[in-house]
Order: structure tokens, then sequence, then C-alpha cells
């Protein structure tokens, strides 16, 4: 517990160092190369401060922004608000491209280095910071991402990798290393009091407070509940109640997007999927009629080991109005 401990104190401290960076938005380099048929640096000669002649680099943002360069630049010039031409010494190993919200992205020049009175290409693509839902029970459970403490269960984040770190009075600590993709994402935990393990939730026909439902998200307008989680005879089946809180849309279960991991950390992807009265061997869609729970079933055939518990399942979703998005249920116990 104790080198625990010590580990958590690593992690957080060597985090706090980029929590600056946490609620920016990202560059990702797409292209760098040579541009033969582009004649600027020819053209337009400028030399460098040994008067050598410049290398240009011809910049293409997915989005206008205003762009900059960390290395020196001896001309700037905007073709358009997302297309840039950069005069720099063919001396320089990288380059660093930067803008007012952005983290500062830093990308090696193509092997080789940067010729003499040439011309490259580069195309940028920019990433915005997603929303991002951390469902804990206890609901008083302290929240820490990457070393900043959440005040909220809701919070913003880039796309990319984070340590989540979950302390609460009479319960084990649970610290987990996440990817947030680039759409809406939520995680859902629950932490498990010291000596007591997790059980599912029974179904009940009697209103249950939130808070007593550990396998409930309520996201996007929709409340997911997994209902069973069984094996037999070499297949899982995981049973969800899904209900839409609002007008009636169609809700469409991802296939590829939706996968569940053993304590070993085995991957399964579902064979089958069922949604109301419909089966299907890749994405499902149905029409859901407003605050009906509706069943769905993801069924993972040809498990020849018998599983004890689903230690994550990501569910792969997408409707007209969010697009795709995720919801996570970690620590699933199962039933032979």
């Amino acid at each position: 517990m104790k080198k625990f401990g010590i580990l958590v104190l690593c992690v957080l401290a060597f985090s706090l160092i980029f929590s600056i960076s946490l609620f920016a938005m990202r560059f990702e380099l797409e292209e760098f190369r040579k541009l033969p048929a582009d004649f600027k640096a020819e053209m337009e000669p400028i030399t460098d401060m040994d008067m050598n002649y410049c290398s240009v680099i011809k910049v293409e943002v997915d989005k206008p922004i205003d762009l900059s360069l960390k290395q020196k630049v001896y001309k700037k010039e905007n073709i358009d608000e997302d297309e840039f031409y950069f005069y720099v010494s063919s001396r320089e190993d990288n380059i660093t491209f930067q803008s007012s919200r952005f983290v500062p992205l830093t990308v090696d020049v193509p092997k080789g280095g940067l010729k003499i009175g040439t011309t490259y290409y580069v195309r940028l693509a920019t990433f915005e910071d997603v929303d991002v839902t951390i469902n804990v029970e206890p609901k008083d459970a302290r929240i820490i991402v990457n070393g900043l403490t959440w005040e909220q269960s809701k919070g913003n984040l880039l796309p990319g990798e984070y340590v989540i770190f979950l302390m609460a009075e009479g319960y084990k600590e649970i610290m987990d290393t996440v990817y947030v993709s680039p759409t809406n994402t939520v995680f859902n935990y629950i932490m498990v009091e010291k000596k007591t393990m997790p059980v599912l939730q029974e179904q009940t026909q009697e209103v249950v407070p939130k808070s007593d439902e550990p396998f409930v998200i309520e996201f996007n307008d929709y409340r997911i509940q997994i209902t069973e989680c069984e094996y037999t005879q070499q297949t899982l089946t995981i049973t969800l109640s899904i209900t839409n809180m609002i007008s009636e849309r169609e809700l469409t279960i991802i296939k590829n997007n939706t996968k569940a991991y053993d304590a070993e950390g085995n991957e399964y992807m579902p064979s089958n999927l069922e949604f109301a009265n419909k089966t299907e061997t890749r994405n499902l869609t149905h029409n859901l009629v407003q605050d009906v729970p509706t069943k769905a079933k993801l069924i993972f055939k040809d498990i020849k080991s018998p599983i004890e518990v689903i230690t994550l399942l990501n569910l792969g979703l997408w409707d007209s109005v969010n697009r795709d998005f995720k919801v996570s249920f970690k620590g699933i116990p199962v039933t032979q």
C-alpha cells in the first residue's frame, strides 16, 4: 500500500507540470513533405543570417487560425485564413507550430533535412477539447485527473491519455489510465468498500434512488442500465435497459466500438446485437419512444474460459445529434 501511495504521488506530481495544457487545443501533423511543384522559394528568394537561401514551408490548417513558428521566420505570408508561407533557415532540424490556446507542436523536418531554396508542404489538423463525464459511486468521492481535482463530475479535456485517481473515505482507491476519444465520453466507476466485493443490483419494481444504482449512466438524455451479465455455454450475454428521456429518436449501437475486457485483459467484441425485437451481426439501429425502457443485449460467443468479472465495458453509440459517443462501465460481476 505504501508503494502504491508513492506511485500515486509521483504520477500526480509529474502530471501537475503539464496541467496547464489540459484545457487548451492541440495540433496534429498530418503531412510534411517536399513540394516540387511550388516554386515560391526559387521565384521569391530570401537569405537567412548566414546569407544562405531560405527554405519555404507552406502550411495548411483545417481551420482559420493565427499561426506562428517558434523558430526565426525571415518572412511570413498569409495565403488565406488557414494557409501560410514561412521562410526559415534550411539549417533548422525541427519546426514548432504555435497559436493562442494551442499546445505548441514540435516536429522533425523530413529525412535529410531542409534543402536550400526548396518549398515544403505541411498539413495540420486541430483538435478541440471534448465533454468528459466521470460518474463515481459514492457521489462524494474525490476525482483527480492528471493531478487536478475536479469539483464536478463533468469537465473538458483534449483527446489523449489521462490518469484518473479516485479517493473516498472507507473505500479502496482507484487509479486508472484512460484514453479520451475525440467524441464526448463517459467513464463510470464503482468504488469498492474495504473488504467488500461489488454486486450487481437486482431488478426491482420499486423506485430506487439513482445513488443506489451503480450500473446506471445518464448521458445525452439517455438512461442506460446494465440489468444482467451472464456467462453460459461459452457465451457471455450483457443485458441493457436503454431509456430515451426526450422526444422519440433513433439510436444506433456501434458494434466495432463496443468491447468488453475480462480480468486478464482479454478483449471481446460482440458477435450479435439485439435491440428490442431486432437482431443483427453488425450495427443495429432502433427508434426509441420517450420514457419507454427498451431492452438490448450484447452477445459475445465462443469464449472458451469462464469469466467472473467484466473489468471494462465500452458501449459505442451514435445518434444524429450527438454523433459518435461512448459510455463505459467497470467492475461488472458475471453470473454463471
